[in-house]
């Protein structure tokens, strides 16, 4: 139900119960601009205001657009970068490397399936809200070129000691950034940069996205390199193996935290709106600013029990005087409610119509992630007239000992990247000082079978398989 968001003053209270509910960070921030930046706070409660607006502007723009007057869905590809900042212990948790590829791997199946009505447990939706199941055309791909034209399997790891907290602007900034122990952004106009950490002075916490509107960029007092999403390194991913590390022991464990803090990033709201149980048309009440959200009292955790016949569940915002607000019940079964990630199902029109809106219209703030469509490919090798076909490695099949030779005349050699057969890094060797075009790389010690040795030169890599016998 579309109403203005009023931000309140008050800090939101950080819990000491570990994962007892879903807790999301980007209503601290809000309250936080509240608190102290009164104007920006009533610019965001008028964007807010205007959101169905944007949504009902970009579906009569589309409709121009569909000339054949039939409709159809067209998908953007979205690359994605993991920045996953962890110490030795947590790093093991994960799986290890191995671990973290198959996570990243499973989480991107999961954006997919989930912003694009593919997910299976769709069945699960009534019947009187199946007309409001919508799909974005939004898909989420791994990087496979960094920001220096680099081959990534989309993401990058790093081991530290270093403890990561909320911060000034309460979006865990010093994790972005190198300098302060963390991993600097990948361009944001190019890249969905995702940091997975340990929000180590409040370990309930989930996530918390940092949309355009709230950086410099949008107005705001984030800076624009910081736009993205952090997620708790141990909710990122679905579950594979009864195993698995996964926050709340379980109940986090099919990547809807993602699919709900990326929502937060194409700047959604909760479906709520976060005023503490009242009713939108209260003095203090406020909403999401979407037509086809119901009225919600305050967030739905768990997973609840549907009681209405082809709906949900009735709460405190049920009846406005003698009207029935909840025809349908209550938005708990939306990815931007609190439930549990088996009770999530759906994003609505009004929903996927602000995201399309962010997205897919040529002025909107996130438009520019879908127009890099190479940063999903894997660079091209360099050619042999750049004079790199006289790349050697060898011997092969090898004992331990690798030696790499190639033409000094060619493009330079940046680095070499061994990995094994699941993608997991073995060696990284900077080569910026390798001057005489011969050099060796030692495997002795490693596990016998197929490694890949990724030679990166600054026009292109070239990668050969190796046999360790």
């Amino acid at each position: 139900m579309k109403k203005s968001l009023i931000l309140g003053a008050s800090f939101l209270v950080w819990g000491t119960t570990l994962f007892a509910q879903r807790k999301c960070g980007i209503v601290a921030i809000q309250n936080h601009i509240a608190a102290t930046n009164p104007e920006f706070a009533a610019k965001l409660q008028e964007r807010t205001a205007n959101l169905q607006q944007e949504a009902d502007n970009y579906y009569a723009q589309e409709k121009l657009a569909n000339t054949s007057g039939k409709t159809t869905t067209v998908y953007s590809t979205i690359p994605v970068v993991f920045h996953i900042i962890v110490n030795s212990t947590q790093l093991a948790q994960l799986g290890g490397t191995a671990g973290v590829a198959k996570r990243v791997d499973s989480q991107l199946a999961v954006l997919n399936r989930d912003y694009n009505r593919q997910n299976k447990d769709s069945t699960l939706i009534p019947s009187s809200w199946k007309p409001l199941y919508a799909s974005s055309g939004i898909k989420f791909g791994p990087a496979h070129r960094d920001p220096a034209g680099h081959a990534t399997y989309g993401y990058e790891i790093k081991t530290t000691t270093t403890t990561f907290v909320a911060g000034s602007t309460f979006d865990y900034g010093s994790a972005k950034h190198l300098s302060s122990g963390g991993l600097d952004a990948w361009d944001p106009t190019s890249y969905l940069n995702i940091w997975c950490i340990y929000f180590s002075d409040n370990p309930t916490l989930l996530g918390v996205a940092t949309p355009y509107s709230l950086t410099a960029a949008g107005g705001g007092p984030i800076p624009y390199a910081q736009m993205g999403v952090c997620v708790s390194y141990d909710a990122f991913g679905k579950r594979v193996n009864t195993s698995d590390a996964y926050a709340g022991s379980g109940v986090y464990d099919l990547g809807r935290t993602l699919t709900h803090e990326v929502g937060h990033f194409f700047e959604l709201h909760h479906t709520w709106g976060d005023d503490n149980g009242d009713c939108p048309w209260m003095s203090t009440g406020r909403d999401d600013g979407i037509a086809d959200t119901p009225p919600e009292s305050d967030q739905t955790f768990g997973n609840p029990t549907y009681t209405i016949t082809g709906g949900t569940v009735y709460d405190a915002c049920k009846m406005n005087g003698a009207t029935l607000m909840q025809p349908i019940g209550i938005p708990c079964l939306d990815y931007m409610d609190y439930t549990d990630d088996k009770a999530m199902h759906m994003f609505t029109v009004g929903q996927v119509g602000v995201m399309k809106a962010q997205v897919f219209s040529t002025t909107a703030e996130n438009f520019t992630l879908t127009q890099h469509p190479s940063l999903l490919n894997w660079p091209a090798e360099v050619s042999e007239v750049e004079g790199n076909s006289n790349l050697n490695i060898f011997p092969n099949p090898t004992d331990g000992q690798v030696n790499i030779t190639f033409n000094e005349q060619g493009s330079p050699l940046n680095e070499v990247v061994v990995t094994n057969t699941i993608g997991q890094q073995i060696q990284k060797i900077d080569c910026s000082n390798v001057k005489n075009g011969n050099f060796s790389v030692d495997l002795s010690g490693m596990a016998k079978g197929i490694y890949f040795v990724t030679c990166n030169f600054a026009s292109g890599s070239i990668t050969r398989k190796i046999l360790l016998q």
